[in-house]
């Protein structure tokens, strides 16, 4: 049986350190900076699903994603997705208080610091155009709306990881935090577990809006 895995970069590590040696399934990894344009997400992950036109089932490590995995379709195969609004969500599944964090918070974890498309990238383009002053005003200006820079750590962090946050944190003018994560979520996808936390969409079949709000 044929199973593959189409994900996002931002989790990559963690399912690594679960599926690495693993010949059960076969991971084909997307751009982590594809959420910045939903349209862009949908047709790279509508792509990836057609390139494998042999497989017995897909597994979408994604979620709603701002409606980006609306419409996407499927072929010969079911395809399996969480029910979730997006990677935030995966993380931290076990968390009752995670819609009252998303108020407050900007969320950050290694996975996305590994990224080619963070803060600390998007703020040395700013810098290189326009300066270190304008860059900083610009950066605070995006970020105002939140009061924390939000640490999600699942357990895969380098050494350095707390002293880029807290770079990170003070560029943008927020107060660092720090919560813990997982992808059990993710982990009892693949064993096979499903029930309401998931969706299976048949063959022939798309994904829409509502399934995500029933």
């Amino acid at each position: 049986m044929k199973k593959i895995v189409i994900g996002c970069n931002v989790i990559r590590k963690e399912i690594e350190k679960y599926y690495d040696n693993s010949s059960d399934f076969e991971f084909d990894w997307l751009e982590d900076h594809l959420h910045n344009i939903p349209e862009t997400l949908h047709k790279k992950v509508q792509s990836a699903i057609d390139k494998h036109f042999d497989a017995d089932v897909i597994y979408l490590l994604y979620g709603h994603c701002g409606q980006a995995l609306c419409g996407i379709q499927t072929r010969q195969c079911p395809i399996i997705l969480p029910k979730v609004e997006d990677c935030i969500d995966i993380l931290l599944c076990h968390n009752p208080h995670v819609n009252d964090m998303r108020r407050t918070s900007y969320f950050i974890s290694q996975g996305w610091l590994w990224g080619n498309e963070n803060l600390g990238y998007e703020y040395d383009r700013i810098k290189e155009k326009y300066g270190e002053k304008r860059a900083l005003r610009v950066v605070k200006t995006m970020y105002r709306n939140y009061h924390y820079l939000m640490y999600v750590n699942t357990g895969i962090e380098e050494d350095r990881v707390r002293h880029d946050c807290s770079t990170i944190a003070e560029r943008l003018g927020l107060q660092l935090q720090e919560t813990s994560g997982d992808i059990h979520l993710v982990l009892n996808m693949l064993n096979g577990i499903m029930d309401d936390r998931y969706l299976m969409i048949l063959p022939e079949g798309y994904i829409s809006e509502e399934m995500f709000r029933k």
